[in-house]
């Protein structure tokens, strides 16, 4: 009887110190209490633990310890952002220091409410009230606004509210862009008038005062790009995780607990690895990029936001082909620009095809038929030259039926990297092959300027996907997003291919500008000798 007395106070003792060291690590850390709180916040919902939610947490106690001063949190939706950053932060930072003052605002007053009462509740639990109930206690309570009896204070509020009032210390801005207006100037200018006019004088001491905006990306006009352009003093720490890994983009930010001394940077080193594999694995990833299509899975999910009518190239500039029969195409020009290598850090090889029409006022045009962009080895490269070279549909990418191939009649190639020994081998091959030496073009953004104008005019085509026509055909859609986001995207190397195609065809006469003075007379496309044109 009395060993089991003896086996019942030892299991007791060591369930109490188990409690004991919990309530140590979580109180040590945000993250581990963010952990320890998830059943209290989420209730039965599965908890996915993943290194980024301990980033982010890390990046939350630099906030507390006033080490960041700005932080900027771009993660895909679903990531567990709102739940650490609205709902247990706030809770954890009043167990050391009850008397700091928050201020959370986002894009509809319904939903600050809703954080606010679930902060509240975490708060109220009998999880957290066994545990540090001690140190503070609720008094005013609200839907949007309760404080404690240390003079803390967490106060919710939305851009359609005044945001007056009440102010804090730690201003955090929680999805304040709405997507559905991610393509409404009006919308996002109000937005950006309300972080300007109104939040700039809500901090109670400007002197320690801490912004913290997270959100997922919805274009270049957003609350994160309207941060970025006024950060003219880099005071901006950017916490920038993609749901796809993009090496040209790897995220760094500062030194951290867990990066022992050392610069904080994304763990990911193989390119297009996912985020959160348990949570967006890669076949949810690839259904919601065909379901969003490229251009708002790039802002969304991959946090590369281009602004809504395209930086250098305006994307209402594109005609859309809104037919599932194509043009009668007269001229067929294929276009490469190559990299040295398939390694992961290498740029890109890119491949456009293009056709030259003519409309109804036998005006030329031209229209994207084709578009491919991998990393591959020489062989490799070459031996898909020589396939789109025989079928400039075979990219591996949905195409339209009715687009049929047909044999390219030149294919051109970027003199640099591995275009040399492509074009002596397509034309050992039997291919008509001929060389663009960028370098007597300018520079990319040169090459680019000085061709858009043909683009503006009209005269550029991209097929629209039947039967409502009103998506695009996926690689006309990829190719698009390239353009739009261009000079500031994850690669340039379709955007080269495009640019020098259309340089060509100008220079040859095979496409004119339409308020250009036409004192030539037609060229005749059906028999030409293209090598002494180009």
């Amino acid at each position: 009887m009395i060993d089991n007395l003896n086996l019942i106070s030892l299991e007791s003792l060591e369930s109490r110190s188990r409690k004991l060291k919990n309530i140590l690590l979580a109180e040590h850390s945000l993250y581990e209490f963010y952990k320890q709180a998830w059943p209290i916040i989420e209730g039965r919902n599965p908890f996915f633990d993943n290194w980024h939610i301990q980033v982010i947490a890390e990046h939350l106690e630099a906030c507390y310890r006033r080490e960041i001063k700005n932080l900027i949190v771009n993660v895909p939706p679903r990531s567990g952002k709102t739940s650490l950053i609205s709902i247990a932060f706030p809770a954890w930072v009043w167990i050391h220091t009850p008397e700091e003052k928050f201020l959370y605002t986002s894009y509809a007053h319904s939903l600050s409410k809703e954080h606010s009462l679930k902060c509240k509740n975490l708060i109220a639990s009998n999880w957290y009230q066994e545990r540090w109930g001690n140190r503070f206690k609720i008094q005013k309570n609200t839907e949007a606004y309760f404080d404690n009896d240390k003079k803390g204070h967490r106060n919710s509020t939305s851009v359609e509210g005044t945001g007056t009032g009440k102010g804090g210390n730690i201003i955090v801005l929680d999805d304040i862009n709405n997507v559905k207006d991610s393509m409404s100037k009006l919308i996002l200018e109000k937005t950006n008038r309300y972080l300007d006019q109104v939040l700039s004088s809500r901090f109670d001491n400007p002197e320690e005062g801490v912004t913290i905006e997270v959100q997922q990306r919805t274009g270049m006009l957003d609350a994160t790009g309207h941060l970025i352009s006024n950060d003219t003093e880099k005071e901006q720490v950017m916490l920038i995780l993609p749901a796809r890994y993009e090496h040209g983009t790897k995220c760094k930010t500062v030194v951290l607990p867990m990066s022992n001394g050392k610069i904080w940077e994304d763990p990911r080193t193989e390119e297009g690895e996912v985020l959160c594999p348990k949570r967006l694995p890669k076949k949810v990833l690839d259904r919601l990029e065909k379901k969003l299509g490229a251009y708002s899975f790039a802002s969304q999910y991959q946090q590369r936001a281009a602004p809504l009518e395209g930086n250098i190239i305006k994307k209402a500039w594109f005609q859309w082909w809104k037919d599932s029969t194509p043009p009668q195409i007269e001229h067929v020009l294929q276009s490469w620009d190559t990299a040295i290598s398939d390694s992961e850090t290498s740029d890109f090889s890119a491949c456009t095809t293009w056709g030259v029409f003519y409309d109804q006022n036998y005006i030329s045009n031209v229209i994207l038929l084709s578009m491919w962009k991998g990393r591959l080895a020489y062989p490799a490269l070459r031996a898909m030259a020589q396939r789109l070279y025989f079928d400039y549909r075979d990219t591996g990418l949905i195409r339209n039926p009715e687009f049929k191939g047909r044999r390219i009649d030149v294919c051109l190639i970027e003199q640099k990297a591995t275009g040399d020994p492509l074009i002596r081998d397509l034309r050992n091959a039997g291919i008509i092959a001929i060389p663009f030496n960028p370098t007597k073009q300018g520079d990319k953004e040169g090459r680019v300027q000085r061709i858009s104008h043909l683009i503006e005019g009209g005269l550029v085509w991209l097929p629209a996907q039947s039967p409502n026509y009103t998506k695009l055909l996926p690689y006309a859609d990829k190719f698009l997003e390239d353009v739009a986001v261009f000079p500031h995207g994850e690669s340039r190397d379709v955007i080269d291919s495009m640019s020098q195609a259309l340089r060509k065809l100008y220079d040859a006469h095979l496409i004119r500008y339409p308020k250009d003075e036409r004192s030539y007379q037609h060229v005749e496309t059906q028999n030409i000798d293209y090598s002494r044109i180009y």
